[in-house]
C-alpha cells in the first residue's frame, strides 16, 4: 500500500510539474513583418558557408654550423599553432566570394629576442607567428558571366598552399598555383579562361593571367593632410623620404597554364602546370638615405603530378623552378648589391623538388627531396614549418607519416633535414655555409 502511495505521489508531482509548461507552450502568432524578417535571414544564411582549420604542432629543432657563425644547438623545442577560418558566399551562380582569416603563433610566447619583426607587414603577417591577432589571408570575388568560359577574380587571391602541400595531410589540392613558384598572399586580379568544353570528358585546361602589383606608398607627414599625395622615394633617412621619385605601383605579372587529365592509361590523374612571373625595379630602403638598390626578378616553374600511378596507391609530384634576379645599385655603398658586390649583376638559380607518397585508406607515408642552387630565390612568406624548408639553399630531405582519425582530424609525424651550401641571397655577396638543421615534428590538424 505504501509503495502504491509513493508511486501515485511521484506521478502526480510529475504531472503538476509539467502542467505550467503545457499551459505556457502556446506562443502568440507571429506578425507578417516577423515572418518576413525570419525568411529573409534564412535566405541570407543560405548564401554563406563556413569552415576552418586548426593545426597544433610540436617541433624539436637542432642546428649545427661551423661557418660563417659557429652554432651547435639542440633541444630547441617549440609548440606552434595555426588557425584559419573560411567564410564563403555564393551570391549567385555568377558571383562567388571567398575569404579566409589566419593567425599563427607560438604557444604563450613570453618574449622574442633578436628580432625586428616581420620583413613585410602585409605579405608576412598571416604566417609570421605574430601572436593571436587575426590577419586577412584571402578575400576575393569570382565573377563569371552566364554561359561564359571566362572568370575574373579580384582581391586577395588564393596564391598559397599550392601543390604538393596537399600530399602531407591526404587532402585534395588546396591552392590554385604551384607551391614552388611563389607561396605568399597576394592582392590583385586574375583572368581565367577555361577550355574544358572544347576537350573530351575527363580533361580540364585553364589559362590564367595575373596582375598582383606591389604598392610603394609615401604616407606624408603626420597631421599634414597630404597622405598619398607625394610620390614615394627610393630611400628613407630616419623615416624621411629621400632619393629619386618612384612609381606607386611595382608591377608583378604572371601567366599560367593548368591542365589535368583522367584519361591517361598509366595513372588515375595527370596534372601539368606551367607558370612564370616577373616583377621589375623593386626598391630596397636602407633607412639611412644611402640606397639606390633595386631588383628585377623572374621565375618559371614546371609542375607535374601523377596520382594513382599504375592505378595503384602511389603518387608523385615533380617541380622545377628556374629563377633570374637582376641587381641594380648599392644598398649601403660599394659591394652591397643584392647577392653581389657589383653595381649591376644578373644571378641565375634553380630549385628542384620531388615528392613521393604512398597512401592507403586513412594513412599515408611520404618523402620529399629538395635541391636549391646558390642563387635560387624562392618567393615565399607562408611557410608551414619553422625552418623554411623549401627555401633551403642546398639539399633537403623530408620524411613523414600521416594518419587520418575520425575523418576530420589528421595526425602527422615527420623529420626534416636541411643541409645548406650557402645562406639565402640578400644584401651583399652570397655567404657560404655548412649549416645543418634537423627537425622532428608532430602535428594535429582538425578541419571543421
Amino acid at each position: 500500500m505504501k509503495v502504491i502511495f509513493v508511486f501515485t505521489f511521484i506521478l502526480s508531482s510529475i504531472c503538476l510539474a509539467q502542467e505550467p509548461a503545457v499551459m505556457t507552450s502556446v506562443a502568440p502568432a507571429k506578425s507578417v513583418e516577423q515572418r518576413l524578417a525570419e525568411l529573409e535571414a534564412n535566405q541570407t544564411l543560405n548564401y554563406f558557408s563556413f569552415s576552418g582549420t586548426l593545426v597544433s604542432s610540436y617541433n624539436d629543432i637542432a642546428v649545427k654550423e661551423t661557418y660563417p657563425v659557429a652554432k651547435d644547438h639542440k633541444g630547441l623545442d617549440y609548440w606552434h599553432l595555426r588557425f584559419s577560418l573560411n567564410a564563403d558566399a555564393e551570391v549567385s551562380p555568377q558571383i562567388k566570394v571567398y575569404s579566409r582569416t589566419t593567425a599563427t603563433k607560438f604557444f604563450n610566447r613570453w618574449r622574442e629576442q633578436g628580432s625586428d619583426g616581420v620583413f613585410n607587414d602585409d605579405l608576412d603577417v598571416a604566417y609570421g607567428n605574430t601572436g593571436s591577432a587575426i590577419y586577412l589571408e584571402r578575400a576575393y570575388v569570382d565573377l563569371s558571366p552566364a554561359q561564359s568560359a571566362w572568370t575574373l577574380s579580384v582581391g586577395r587571391l588564393p596564391t598559397v598552399h599550392g601543390s604538393p602541400t596537399n600530399y602531407w595531410d591526404i587532402r585534395p589540392r588546396q591552392g590554385t598555383y604551384p607551391l614552388m613558384n611563389y607561396n605568399s598572399p597576394l592582392d590583385g586580379a586574375a583572368l581565367t579562361y577555361r577550355l574544358d568544353s572544347q576537350l573530351s570528358e575527363g580533361n580540364q585546361w585553364a589559362l590564367r593571367a595575373l596582375y598582383t602589383p606591389f604598392s610603394d606608398v609615401n604616407g606624408g607627414r603626420a597631421g599634414a593632410n597630404d597622405e598619398n599625395l607625394n610620390p614615394p622615394k627610393s630611400d628613407t633617412n630616419a623615416g624621411v623620404p629621400t632619393g629619386t621619385s618612384l612609381n606607386t605601383l611595382i608591377d608583378l605579372v604572371a601567366l599560367q597554364s593548368d591542365y589535368s587529365s583522367k584519361n591517361i592509361s598509366f595513372t588515375e590523374e595527370l596534372g601539368f602546370i606551367l607558370q612564370a612571373y616577373q616583377f621589375s625595379n623593386l626598391p630596397f630602403s636602407s633607412g639611412a638615405g644611402t640606397s639606390n638598390l633595386s631588383i628585377t626578378s623572374r621565375a618559371a616553374t614546371a609542375s607535374v603530378e601523377m596520382l594513382g600511378i599504375d592505378r595503384g596507391n602511389f603518387d608523385i609530384s615533380l617541380n622545377y623552378t628556374f629563377n633570374q634576379t637582376e641587381s641594380d645599385g648599392f644598398f649601403n655603398g660599394p659591394g652591397t648589391g643584392f647577392g653581389t658586390t657589383k653595381n649591376s649583376d644578373t644571378l641565375n638559380g634553380h630549385v628542384a623538388l620531388i615528392s613521393l607518397r604512398y597512401r592507403k585508406d586513412q594513412w599515408a607515408t611520404g618523402y620529399e627531396w629538395l635541391e636549391g642552387s646558390k642563387n635560387s630565390l624562392y618567393f615565399s612568406s607562408a611557410d608551414e614549418d619553422l625552418t623554411r624548408f623549401y627555401r633551403t639553399n642546398g639539399v633537403g630531405h623530408h620524411f613523414y607519416f600521416t594518419k587520418k582519425w575520425m575523418d576530420f582530424a589528421t595526425v602527422r609525424a615527420g623529420f626534416r633535414w636541411q643541409q645548406f651550401s650557402n645562406l639565402p641571397t640578400f644584401i651583399g655577396p652570397v655567404v657560404s655555409s655548412d649549416r645543418e638543421v634537423k627537425t622532428l615534428y608532430l602535428s594535429l590538424r582538425t578541419d571543421f
